[in-house]
């Protein structure tokens, strides 16, 4: 088995997580985040329930969409609707929610694999 060390390249790259605090781009940041083609945003104020497809591809075109797109939802594992789920699935993209420690540790994995990958995370 070949083991090699995956380096991240993306300008928003997540470099360190603890509850209330995302360490991302360089930057730590106390309050939700986007992380969607190497570019991070605030969030506007929802909660993840809160979220509707519109949200997740309202500036992106077909060509453009990610493989998956991770919810890291907080302390705690949250669901979305299930419609949004399938939606997504509609568009060949995978969503998937977990807690925000779980959420950057694929996230990691993921842009290590050189996979295109967007995240939506709750500190």
């Amino acid at each position: 088995m070949l083991i090699e060390e995956n380096t991240v390249k993306a300008a928003a790259a997540v470099t360190a997580y603890r509850r209330g605090a995302i360490e991302a781009g360089g930057e730590i940041w106390a309050q939700p985040i986007v992380l969607k083609s190497d570019a991070i945003t605030l969030m506007a104020d929802k909660m993840p329930y809160e979220l509707r497809i519109s949200d997740f591809f309202q500036t992106a075109s077909d060509e453009a969409l990610p493989e998956v797109i991770i919810i890291g939802t907080g302390a705690k594992q949250e669901f979305i609707h299930p419609k949004i789920i399938a939606e997504a699935a509609s568009r060949g993209v995978g969503l998937e929610c977990m807690n925000t420690a779980s959420a950057c540790r694929t996230l990691v994995l993921l842009q290590g694999e050189g996979r295109n990958v967007w995240a939506w995370l709750w500190p």
